[in-house]
């Protein structure tokens, strides 16, 4: 089949789920999307937002109440249902979440089951499946069941399954949601090569801002709108586009750069709305402007003692129309919760304690906290260069490399996902830190307010 420049088209899109009843729900509004061949789409909203929905009505899953859908210039919505379901199994593959493999099957069948529904003989059919589980690396489970196998190699089956029909469409949703992030890394790595290497277009659902940087096209969502979108060029290169001199500098440092000269005094006073900006573009997708602002306007009067921790959650939770951020309760509680562990990451780095009980502290928080995963034969090593760049000892572009060279060249041998979170995380709690006044501990229990303004 001869695909067409615009694979995927929608028009005016709407969706309801339960309609006509007491409870129903709108899950989309007059969405209208283009997806043009080859591909990376990265759907990027939070939990309820409708991109689950979006993903379902491409797969010919769900109809909408209202709107057009083309896939590769056909009308799928006006497709009988055995056409549909034809169409759906030759051309488009599915990845998800929580696998869906067979428990009873074994991986080879698994993998081989979409060949059956379109009548590839045995013998053929096995072979492809070989093939693919020896390029993903799992040839040797082929007897195996799922049960037998961790979450990373079932994922990976499940990848090998979705284009065992050589599909033009691969669709995942939420591919890494159940995964460590060595394993998510190297899902996403597979999703990146099919893409890549063999053209294949890919939609992935998300809720996680990190998976965003596979993607050259990124859709963001809410409440069932698209609000934004943005594309990558042909060589991938960043959204935000950095001079040469400044590659080697962490955020923290070109601050400090750039307040060169004033007081420590001074600093915090000018850093409150930078160090607001900075962690709600860390922790929040995009979302409208006007949000952002009191979003940020919130944790700015949160971080100098105006706001409690029950203020902060209250006012993210308000509508908009009351003046509040509008979020979802479960988003505003989980950030209120996010941001005093980012304090008390603070506090501790910018505590009285040696410089080897803070990068222990800080490993902990990565690890406990955050959900970054450091393989155990690399903690020493991590910990070590931490507590180097905490004191001043070691440049960032020294620190970013060394925690990504191999250990036996002298460095901590993360992989790239993982490097990037650290270099992150670490830089929000020294702009935090930055000019914090810490209060000596009553006690180690109940810290209420760790930040005060000096």
């Amino acid at each position: 089949m001869e695909l067409k420049e615009k694979l995927v088209e929608m028009e005016h899109i709407n969706l309801t789920y339960n309609r006509g009843k007491d409870n129903a729900f709108q899950s989309l509004f007059d969405v209208n999307l283009t997806i043009k061949k080859g591909e990376f789409v990265v759907i990027l909203g939070p939990s309820g937002c409708g991109k689950s929905s979006l993903l379902n009505i491409i797969a010919g899953l769900e109809d909408p109440d209202e709107g057009n859908v083309r896939i590769n210039d056909i009308d799928i919505l006006k497709m009988k249902a055995t056409e549909r379901i034809q169409f759906h199994r030759s051309k488009i593959g599915m990845v998800f979440q929580s696998y869906n493999l067979i428990s009873t099957l074994s991986v080879l069948d698994n993998v081989a089951l979409p060949q059956i529904f379109v009548n590839v003989r045995k013998g053929e059919r096995e072979r492809k499946v070989m093939m693919l589980l020896e390029r993903f690396g799992i040839k040797e489970q082929w007897k195996k069941v799922p049960s037998q196998l961790s979450g990373g190699q079932q994922q990976r089956i499940g990848i090998a399954r979705s284009i065992v029909n050589d599909p033009f469409l691969v669709l995942a949703d939420e591919p890494v949601g159940n995964l460590d992030s060595a394993s998510a890394n190297n899902v996403m790595q597979i999703l990146g090569e099919l893409n890549k290497q063999e053209g294949k277009t890919i939609i992935l659902v998300t809720h996680n801002p990190e998976n965003a940087d596979w993607g050259t096209h990124i859709i963001y969502m809410k409440d069932g709108k698209i609000t934004k979108e943005e594309w990558k060029d042909a060589a991938g290169a960043s959204r935000e586009v950095q001079s040469k001199a400044e590659e080697g500098k962490s955020v923290f440092d070109k601050i400090m750069e750039k307040f060169r000269g004033l007081s420590e005094k001074q600093i915090s006073f000018l850093m409150e709305p930078l160090k607001a900006k900075l962690i709600a573009e860390s922790f929040f997708i995009p979302y409208e402007e006007n949000q952002m602002k009191v979003i940020e306007e919130s944790i700015r009067l949160k971080m100098s003692g105006v706001y409690s921790e029950q203020n902060l959650f209250e006012q993210l939770d308000k509508p908009m129309e009351k003046g509040g951020a509008g979020l979802d309760q479960r988003i505003a509680k989980g950030f209120t919760l996010e941001l005093e562990e980012l304090a008390r990451a603070a506090t501790e780095v910018f505590g009285k304690h040696t410089s080897e009980e803070k990068a222990k502290f800080v490993i902990n928080y990565f690890i406990q906290k955050r959900n970054i995963h450091i393989p155990e034969d690399s903690k020493a090593k991590v910990a070590d260069l931490i507590r180097r760049r905490i004191d001043d000892e070691i440049p960032f572009i020294d620190f970013r490399k060394l925690l990504d060279v191999p250990q036996d060249a002298g460095g901590a041998g993360l992989n790239k996902q993982t490097v990037h979170k650290i270099l992150r995380e670490l830089d929000l709690i020294l702009i935090v830190g930055f000019g914090l006044k810490i209060e000596p501990e009553k006690n180690n229990t109940n810290i209420n307010n760790p930040i005060k303004k000096i």
